[in-house]
């Protein structure tokens, strides 16, 4: 089983959510109004620096991992560089 982490910026949740429903993601966890900086610039929810991001959690087993990267990178790439968007995958052990 596999934890994967997605941060997103908070104006493209929406095709996230609509890669979950495409992948059959059973459940997810949705932070919203993440503050961090990153290689796109800083996100402080304030007006010097505006916006946030959003972090979304998925445990998901290795056949679902594989269809939601391939939909994560063809996302990545239509949105660009620019956009704050990164996804990370971590092996995970249930403990409870």
């Amino acid at each position: 089983m596999k934890m994967v982490m997605m941060i997103v910026d908070s104006g493209n949740t929406d095709e996230i959510k609509e890669m979950f429903q495409e992948c059959d993601v059973p459940g997810y966890t949705e932070i919203p109004d993440v503050l961090g900086k990153g290689t796109t610039g800083h996100k402080g929810g304030s007006r010097a620096f505006p916006g946030s991001s959003t972090l979304f959690m998925v445990a998901l087993e290795q056949d679902c991992v594989d269809m939601l990267t391939d939909k994560l990178k063809h996302h990545h790439e239509s949105i660009g560089k620019s956009e704050g968007f990164k996804a990370f995958a971590f092996d995970l052990e249930e403990l409870v």
